[in-house]
């Protein structure tokens, strides 16, 4: 019986090329992190909604997607740029012009998140009801939107630890951040019960609790690497400004709409609905989308390792790599979907109680979208490893002009479930865009390098 075993578990080893083994590898730690980050998000999702109610909720939910999407026009997207250029850098062996570029990144986003807060108070303090119609609140925007700023330098220091393949201890840190959180909501919950004002409190200060604790825990870590190179200039990369420039430009914009996407159909939703549909439909969506749980840390490794393997041009281990991974993954999302359909009452009812009947069925239809970006989770990092930004922008825009038409016009009608059909179809267009054009990039890359080595197989002397 062992000996059957052993065979199998071999048989199934060899089904993984190297490098999707150095994928799982690298994101065990990220899963583990994400999966107690799950834990205690179902656990706050429960106390939230059965402590506030859907009204409340859905007031709360959307005072955070205004924040969220404002903020997301100055958010640079610069740790993206750090990853890449970083590991272009590493490659090269410049361990001085890595300090450089994270110096030049920590300037960049410390003055986008100031003009953010800055941007964000005025327009609060001018146009506060025309987003959002509970009085009494505007305070409590303005200090999320400071708390929510200082993720903009938690990406960088995160994006330096993933540079250097430390995703142990950034697991760690998330592990910690999201114990912390879960402590502080819980409490304040079960101490000051159904109150918007504390609730507002109690996320600001884990936020920024969360913020020390990252950036603390994560240049300490790094410091080893890159003690001997502190004292590096950012002008030491000023030749590739212009280039950084470009891609964090592009890649930010395609980032904003990313995020007016999935916060805009809140928003959508809050305008043409009542702000208990848009608590069922937030429900609904946190549910849905934790089972990306179990691609996150797969799409968090991904980007680094598409972006060495790229600089290297090793088009083909890319190619079978991202089959294998994708094949794997088809039949669980299957049976997660089927099952879910069968219990989709029973599960909402039990987790949240019965006020939250109504999001069953906008939960289905979310949770297929969510399924589907699970089975392409690197159809996104492949293309901003690329370099492809103005594809991905104008990706990005069809599918907002997609998924708000659609939602606008089915909203009256299907309320909740409306907003999901428009954001289910923005999402399956983007999964088959970024698919077609990230493998008919690689196919090309992949024909480039071997006409190469066809022509100095025939000319020896061109070695």
């Amino acid at each position: 019986m062992k000996e059957r075993i052993r065979i199998h578990f071999q048989g199934v080893k060899k089904k993984f090329d190297p490098e999707s083994k150095n994928l799982f590898k690298n994101s065990s730690w990220v899963t583990l992190a994400n999966g107690l980050g799950t834990l205690y998000a179902f656990l706050k999702m429960i106390v939230i909604t059965r402590v506030l109610g859907a009204e409340l909720f859905g007031t709360y939910t959307l005072a955070v997607a205004f924040i969220l999407t404002t903020q997301e026009f100055f958010r640079l997207n610069i740790s993206m740029g750090l990853i890449r250029f970083g590991a272009l850098y590493n490659k090269e062996g410049r361990k001085d012009k890595i300090v450089s570029v994270i110096k030049f990144s920590l300037l960049l986003s410390t003055f986008s998140a100031v003009v953010s807060i800055l941007f964000l108070a005025g327009f609060t303090l001018l146009s506060y009801e025309t987003f959002i119609k509970a009085p009494g609140l505007s305070a409590y925007v303005i200090a999320f939107a400071f708390a929510n700023a200082l993720t903009f330098l938690d990406a960088i220091a995160k994006a330096s630890l993933k540079l250097f393949y430390k995703f142990r201890l950034n697991s760690i840190i998330q592990m910690i951040m999201d114990t912390l959180e879960a402590i502080i909501v819980i409490l304040t919950l079960w101490i000051y019960g159904a109150d918007l004002e504390a609730f507002f409190t109690a996320a600001i200060t884990a936020r920024i609790l969360n913020s020390m604790v990252c950036n603390f825990s994560a240049y300490r870590e790094i410091m080893a690497d890159l003690k001997p190179h502190l004292a590096a200039r950012t002008s030491l990369i000023r030749d590739q400004y212009r280039e950084f420039f470009k891609y964090i430009f592009g890649n930010s914009l395609s980032s904003t709409l990313k995020v007016f996407m999935n916060q805009g159909d809140v928003l959508l939703l809050g305008h043409f609905s009542t702000t208990s549909e848009v608590g069922f439909y937030s429900t609904a969506k946190k549910l849905a989308y934790s089972v990306l749980t179990l691609t996150d840390p797969l799409a968090n490794s991904i980007f680094p390792q598409l972006s060495h393997l790229i600089a290297a041009k090793d088009y083909t281990k890319i190619m079978v790599m991202l089959k294998k991974v994708s094949r794997i993954m088809l039949l669980p999302a299957l049976l997660i979907l089927a099952g879910s359909i069968v219990v989709r009452n029973q599960l909402i009812t039990g987790l949240f109680g019965s006020e939250f009947l109504p999001a069953a069925s906008p939960f289905i239809i979310l949770l297929a979208g969510a399924l589907q970006g699970a089975l392409f989770f690197w159809a996104l990092p492949l293309i901003q490893s690329m370099g492809l930004i103005k594809k991905r922008f104008l990706v990005y825009l069809s599918a907002i002009l997609i998924g708000a038409t659609l939602s606008v016009l089915l909203i009256p009608t299907f309320q909740a479930s409306g907003a999901a059909i428009g954001l289910l179809s923005a999402n399956l267009y983007i999964t088959f865009r970024f698919v077609s054009a990230g493998v008919r990039t690689l196919n090309q890359g992949r024909n480039s390098v071997k006409e190469t080595d066809d022509l100095s197989s025939l000319n020896p002397k061109a070695r």
